[in-house]
C-alpha cells in the first residue's frame, strides 16, 4: 500500500488572479482532546485571509477581478437638490441611474455597486466598478444627473496592487438598520459578471507545492502543518499589469 500523502485540492480563477489551497484534512472525533481539537482547526479553519471563496471579501474580490485591468471604481455623490433621506431614495436614484446607463449602452453591461452612508460626512453616496471598453469617466459623468461630483480612480490603481483592497472596502460597512437597512445587500453584482466566474476545480494530488509563475505581478502564501494534517494557501495575479509603473505595495496583502 502507498503511503503518499493525499493532497485535497482547490483553485479558483477569475480573470488574472488565481487563488489555490491544498490541504491534508484531519478528522475530528468526538474523543479529541481540547489541545486535539484546537490543533485540528489550525488546518480546517484557517484564517480569514487565506481561503478561495469563504467570506464576502473572498466572493467580491473574485468578481472585480474578472475585471482584469480595466476597471474603474467611481464615487458618485449628490448635490444638496438631490440629496436622498432615506436608503430607499437612494435606490430610487440607482435605478434611475442603471436605467440610463442601460439606455446609453444599449446592450448588457458588467457592475458592482454599493450604496454607503456611515462614514465622512454621513451623506449615502454610490461606489460602482465599471468596465473601462464599456463607459468612459466622461460618459458616467454626463448620465449621472443627480450631482457634479463624480471621482474615478482606476480599480487597480499600481502594478502590484490587488482586488482584495477594494474588496475589503466594499465590506467595511455593516447593516444597521437605520442607514443602511438589514436586510440590503451591501454590494450588488451584475448578473453579466457573476455568469462570467468559472467554477473552482477540485482535485486531488500526491503534491502540496502550489506553483507561482516567476512572472506573477504580485503574489502571497500562507501555510500551517503540525502533527494533524497541513495547509497550503498561495495567490497570485498574472501576467503584466496595462498600468503605468507606481509605489508598490506588500507582496501579502490580503
Amino acid at each position: 500500500m502507498s503511503n503518499e500523502k493525499v493532497w485535497h485540492c482547490i483553485r479558483q480563477r477569475a480573470g488574472p488572479l488565481v487563488k489555490e489551497c491544498r490541504s491534508i484534512r484531519p478528522r475530528i472525533v468526538s474523543s479529541d482532546t481540547t489541545y486535539e481539537r484546537t490543533e485540528k482547526n489550525k488546518i480546517l479553519r484557517p484564517p480569514r485571509d487565506s481561503s478561495v471563496c469563504r467570506t464576502r471579501v473572498d466572493r467580491l474580490e473574485l468578481r472585480l477581478a474578472l475585471f482584469g485591468d480595466e476597471g474603474s471604481v467611481y464615487a458618485l455623490t449628490f448635490d444638496r437638490e438631490h440629496e436622498p433621506s432615506s436608503f430607499q431614495d437612494v435606490r430610487r436614484a440607482w435605478c434611475s441611474f442603471l436605467y440610463r446607463l442601460k439606455k446609453w449602452r444599449s446592450q448588457p453591461f458588467d457592475y458592482v455597486y454599493l450604496i454607503e452612508g456611515r462614514h465622512g460626512d454621513r451623506r449615502y453616496h454610490i461606489h460602482l466598478v465599471l468596465r473601462d471598453s464599456d463607459f468612459s469617466p466622461a460618459e458616467v459623468r454626463h448620465l449621472w444627473r443627480f450631482g457634479v461630483d463624480v471621482d474615478d480612480q482606476p480599480l487597480l490603481r499600481h502594478p502590484r496592487d490587488t482586488y482584495r483592497r477594494t474588496a475589503k472596502y466594499f465590506n467595511k460597512e455593516a447593516t444597521d438598520g437605520i442607514t443602511i437597512p438589514i436586510s440590503s445587500r451591501t454590494w450588488v453584482c451584475s448578473r453579466s459578471l457573476i455568469r462570467k466566474l468559472p467554477p473552482a476545480e477540485c482535485w486531488r494530488d500526491t503534491s502540496g507545492d502550489i506553483p507561482i509563475p516567476p512572472d506573477a505581478r504580485c503574489h502571497g502564501t500562507y501555510n500551517v502543518s503540525n502533527a494533524f494534517g497541513e495547509y497550503r494557501y498561495a495567490w497570485y495575479l498574472a501576467g503584466s499589469p496595462a498600468m503605468p509603473d507606481g509605489a508598490f505595495a506588500n507582496d501579502f496583502n490580503m
